[in-house]
């Protein structure tokens, strides 16, 4: 794969063209930026309960800090492929990257419905019933639901459904946001069995042919491609990112002490007894909060530093579209990461508030998703015409039991947390129904 084509600034709409004083991919940055569906990231579970404090993340937030870590490798990628490079390349194609990675680091959780992965399993499972129970359509029987799979369709199609072409962003962009680059039902198999996920539905396909085509993607069998390697820097930010900043959430919202983040921010970062001797003169100076967020900011710079060295080991593997894993598991940190990893879901992610999370999003998102599902098994009855109509479908297209399926998903999936339960309540009746 060459960085010329890698870097293309073609649109699916067959544009290339640069608005004035901006490149196409600053352009790209600002879409998602402005768009509604990044806003709603405001009112989206990232972790911790909503309303509890005003410190911990949310999903918006956690995405602008992704963003920043995937620019700041993006640096690093962009100096290791200067180096590898025997031939001269045009220096603005290695400033792109940082917008590129940037930009699909804004837009990473994009397709994540309300309360995260228990709303996705919210959804499955309800779909799963209706196909039984003969509301939905056979076809339906396979449909699993990916945020991934889900971010692409609203990218290249359900933010402007007009004309289907979503926020119309440069292929490059795409091809960095796209993770798992094979469809749905077919990630286990073959070539594909290198990804753990899906990150192209069905509908998507024939648009990121065009991008693999576009961004010259290494094919590694029908439908499947290699990553784009700017994908591997967002993923990385990632998960640099939320299993840092989740550290200091949990000891914000007294869930762990202060021995026990300083603890698992030191592991990570592999702390020289210096740098511990400054957390603790920070904590007495200016007290445990400010301590936290110090030891924190030094960890994220560590982990940047040591996939400094990682991108150059592996850096023609990137290339090649050989590469298998992630930055951080081909990292020398990646034990570190792992152990940290194992202990937060221990301590952080069983505790009884973000359970209690977990528990109020998959009762909310299953009932409405029992619910709107029923226009698609009887769109001509009362109910279902009542409920067409507070979905907003289109009445062109209505007919279509295979598009009222997917308006039902992509309604519901869009939903922030606090209108999810505020439907929820005045649906079911359930007042006062919160967890903040």
């Amino acid at each position: 794969m060459q960085w010329e084509q890698l870097l293309t600034c073609e649109r699916l709409s067959g544009t290339g063209r640069s608005e004035v004083g901006r490149s196409a991919f600053n352009s790209d940055y600002g879409r998602v930026l402005y768009s509604s569906a990044f806003r709603r990231l405001q009112d989206k579970t990232q972790v911790f309960p909503l309303g509890r404090n005003d410190y911990v993340r949310t999903r918006l937030t956690h995405s602008l800090e992704v963003a920043n870590v995937g620019r700041a490798l993006a640096q690093e990628l962009a100096d290791v492929a200067i180096a590898f490079e025997s031939r001269s390349l045009d220096p603005l194609l290695y400033s792109s990257m940082g917008d590129v990675v940037a930009t699909a680091c804004l837009a990473h959780d994009l397709g994540n419905p309300p309360f995260g992965h228990s709303g996705e399993s919210a959804i499955d499972e309800a779909v799963a019933e209706a196909v039984s129970a003969g509301i939905c359509p056979a076809e339906c029987a396979d449909f699993r639901f990916e945020g991934n799979a889900q971010g692409l369709r609203l990218l290249t199609r359900t933010c402007d459904p007009i004309r289907g072409l979503g926020l119309d962003l440069t292929a490059a962009t795409l091809g960095a946001f796209t993770k798992y680059p094979c469809p749905a039902g077919q990630q286990r198999q073959g070539a594909a069995a290198r990804y753990k996920k899906f990150g192209i539905a069905p509908e998507e396909l024939p648009n990121f042919c065009k991008v693999a085509e576009l961004c010259g993607l290494s094919t590694l069998g029908e439908n499947v491609w290699s990553r784009h390697p700017l994908a591997f820097l967002m993923e990385a930010a990632d998960d640099i990112s939320y299993l840092i900043a989740d550290l200091e959430d949990a000891f914000i919202s007294r869930i762990i002490s202060y021995d026990d983040v300083i603890a698992q921010l030191s592991a990570l970062g592999e702390f020289s007894s210096k740098l511990r001797e400054s957390v603790a003169r920070e904590h007495a100076r200016s007290g445990a909060a400010a301590a936290v967020r110090y030891a924190r900011a030094c960890a994220v710079g560590a982990c940047i530093r040591s996939l400094r060295g990682t991108i150059e080991k592996i850096y023609p593997c990137m290339m090649s579209g050989t590469l298998t894993g992630s930055l951080m598991k081909n990292s020398d940190m990646a034990a570190a990461y792992e152990s940290v990893q194992a202990w937060s879901v221990k301590y952080i992610y069983s505790h009884e508030s973000v359970l209690k999370v977990e528990i109020t999003g998959f009762n909310v998102i299953r009932s409405l998703m029992n619910l709107y599902l029923r226009w698609v098994s009887e769109p001509d009855s009362t109910l279902g015409r009542k409920i067409g109509a507070v979905l907003h479908a289109d009445p062109t297209q209505s007919a279509n039991s295979r598009y009222r399926f997917l308006h039902v998903v992509d309604y519901i999936s869009g939903m922030t947390d606090s209108y999810a339960l505020q439907t929820y309540s005045s649906l079911f009746g359930a007042n006062g129904c919160s967890f903040a």
